[in-house]
């Protein structure tokens, strides 16, 4: 989710020196076997190593034999949506966590992970709908004022040797958490050349394509600190920038590689998900202020359409994921 207060200006942390971590034991570290290090120390094994292993633990399926599924979420409630029929789903509230759940990651094995603004936390998704019981992995090392929006899971290998937790703060910064909820700094997403600035709206997905890593963030343009309120932008992330400021611990001039297009025409898109060449974003506004929270689609171009309106989910949506191990397609080979 991104639900960026952008005027908090002074804050937290800025250098890369306050906010880099000296620690590399990122969340989901890989052993020699093609497993997962877990922050408890437990091995997760490659559900491609031969164990016969096609279940997470906790009800999910691992992407590549499972059914086809994006995970959404509001403040406290955990929904899943099927990108082929669109069908939405609702699992059940979250329970075990003080505050509101901001955003959601997943990782290749389909496990769902969560965050406040200053925690994360994994869930166990039951095969059934039913209360979702989160447990506490680590607190996030934030600096004063500094509140924490965005997250998604980068594919092995790109950030460290296995996956690892990229967040996003309410000042439009990326950072590295990990397995102690440190944080390295992997920078912002610069400036318009005209005084304003692109921050997150927003939410990360990352994902392989022609063994490539790929990275999308929908992205809102503020001036004199206030955003656009009706027009977020889908930008491609600059993974090598990002991989280049994760080694040297020095962050990124831009994490922008591109947009695509001048903006969807919809804004606080909170939660991003894509499945082949179809990306979905999640808008957060609620019956408070109409239109009730919609889904949108984003074609190739970069615009947006609405696909569905939720009158009846008042807060609104609150953020999205999908597994690293989808299938995407939505930007051109690399």
């Amino acid at each position: 989710m991104g639900r960026l207060v952008s005027f908090v200006i002074a804050a937290g942390c800025i250098g890369a020196a306050a906010c880099a971590s000296s620690n590399n034991n990122t969340f989901g570290l890989g052993d020699p076997d093609g497993g997962q290090v877990l922050p408890d120390g437990a091995i997760l094994p490659n559900p491609d190593s031969g164990n016969g292993l096609k279940d997470s633990g906790n009800g999910n399926p691992d992407a590549s034999t499972g059914p086809s599924v994006i995970y959404a979420h509001t403040d406290t409630e955990l929904y899943t949506m099927d990108p082929m029929t669109q069908k939405i789903t609702d699992i059940g509230a979250f329970t075990g966590v003080m505050g509101a759940v901001t955003d959601l990651a997943v990782n290749s094995a389909g496990e769902v992970w969560v965050n406040t603004e200053n925690a994360i936390f994994k869930a166990a998704v039951p095969q059934s709908p039913g209360p979702v019981p989160v447990t506490k992995v680590a607190d996030i090392k934030v600096g004063m004022t500094q509140k924490f929006y965005a997250l998604g899971f980068t594919p092995a290998g790109v950030l460290g040797m296995g996956e690892t937790l990229v967040a996003g703060d309410n000042l439009g910064v990326l950072y590295a958490v990990d397995g102690q909820g440190g944080l390295t700094q992997l920078g912002a997403f610069g400036t318009d050349g005209a005084g304003g600035t692109y921050e997150l709206s927003g939410d990360v997905v990352f994902y392989m394509q022609n063994n490539k890593p790929r990275g999308l963030a929908t992205v809102r343009l503020y001036k004199q600190n206030v955003a656009d309120p009706a027009n977020d932008l889908l930008a491609e992330i600059d993974v090598p920038a990002m991989i280049t400021a994760f080694n040297s611990k020095t962050p990124a001039a831009s994490l922008k590689k591109q947009f695509l297009g001048t903006g969807t025409g919809y804004g606080k898109l909170f939660g991003l998900g894509a499945w082949n060449d179809s990306v979905f974003a999640f808008s957060r506004v609620g019956a408070k202020s109409m239109p009730p929270a919609r889904l949108i689609g984003i074609d190739k171009n970069g615009v947006g359409s609405v696909l569905q309106t939720f009158p009846n989910i008042a807060a609104g949506w609150s953020g999205a994921g999908v597994t690293t191990s989808a299938t995407i397609t939505v930007l051109p080979p690399n």
